[in-house]
């Protein structure tokens, strides 16, 4: 059984929390910071369908203060099940229904408080979060695939979120991205949008049955690799169509309505590759749709 920690803490927002493979297919272990303990897997692409959990240990947290934080620790998956959603992927230079003008919401990170980050960041020895020089900065400790993730307290119901990444050491699968559509913040379920440092990108789902690929595994010309380089990730959301967006270009599309409430988002990281592995998010908005 694996696990999760659940913190929860006093803050003007009601809720706010810590969100929460070195081979051709890759494995993440998801981290974290709270104070319940649970368990959650991930995927990273393979070939035959066949999934291996691996145990891992769970970490004791050290309380903070502030909103609601919690991680979650994902087995090792050494394999991709088959999807069930529809998808479809293609690389469709497009801006039809992506709004413009002011968001609804907006965090630049002058400080971390939307993603109950203190002065004193975060650090449970696998990953490293904190708020400097207007951005978030996610470290991924160990190249082990362990996955740390913070959310907000925000639950939009249909709406477009834009994510700007900049790597700093980077290479490989290391991962980064977005989850989004979480029911809550102790089991880290729902959906995962993420980028490698290779240049390319996943969807995943992790629900209360396993976990699947959506789409993805594919080379991105939209993505720019290595170091010190910079990505906007996009996810359009309207009832149960999702539609993911690399700089402004439509990548995938998945129909699915496992999640049809709504749900809490965040950034993830994952190092697979390079210790330390470390990218900052500059910015995070969404848009409220009809």
């Amino acid at each position: 059984m694996y696990k999760f920690v659940w913190l929860i803490f006093g803050f003007l927002l009601s809720a706010c929390n810590l969100p929460i493979t070195n081979s051709n297919t890759p494995d993440l272990i998801a981290s974290e910071v709270s104070n319940m303990l649970s368990n959650t897997p991930l995927i990273i692409e393979s070939i035959e369908p066949t999934i291996t959990p691996s145990p891992v240990k769970s970490i004791d947290s050290q309380p903070t203060i502030n909103p609601t934080m919690v991680s979650s620790i994902t087995p090792l998956i050494t394999n991709t099940l088959t999807p069930i959603p529809t998808f479809s992927e293609t690389a469709t230079p497009t801006n039809a229904n992506i709004p413009t003008g002011e968001p609804t919401w907006k965090d630049e990170f002058l400080t971390g408080t939307s993603f109950g980050i203190t002065s004193e960041g975060y650090n449970d020895g696998n990953t490293i979060i904190f708020s400097q020089e207007d951005s978030l900065t996610l470290i991924s400790v160990n190249k082990s695939g362990w996955r740390g993730w913070r959310l907000s307290s925000h639950k939009p119901l249909n709406y477009y979120l834009q994510a700007v990444f900049m790597t700093e050491t980077c290479s490989g699968s290391d991962q980064y991205g977005i989850i989004t559509q979480s029911p809550d913040y102790e089991n880290g379920y729902g959906y995962y949008f993420g980028l490698t440092c290779d240049g390319r990108f996943s969807i995943q789902k992790w629900e209360e049955s396993g976990l699947s690929n959506l789409a993805g595994w594919d080379q991105s010309p939209q993505i720019k690799t290595g170091n010190s380089q910079s990505n906007s990730i996009s996810i359009l959301k309207s009832g149960e169509n999702y539609k993911f967006f690399v700089s402004d270009t439509l990548v995938a599309s998945v129909n699915d309505n496992h999640f049809s409430n709504p749900g809490y988002f965040g950034p993830f990281i994952a190092g697979l590759e390079t210790p330390n592995f470390t990218v900052r998010l500059q910015e995070i908005a969404y848009w409220n749709l009809p």
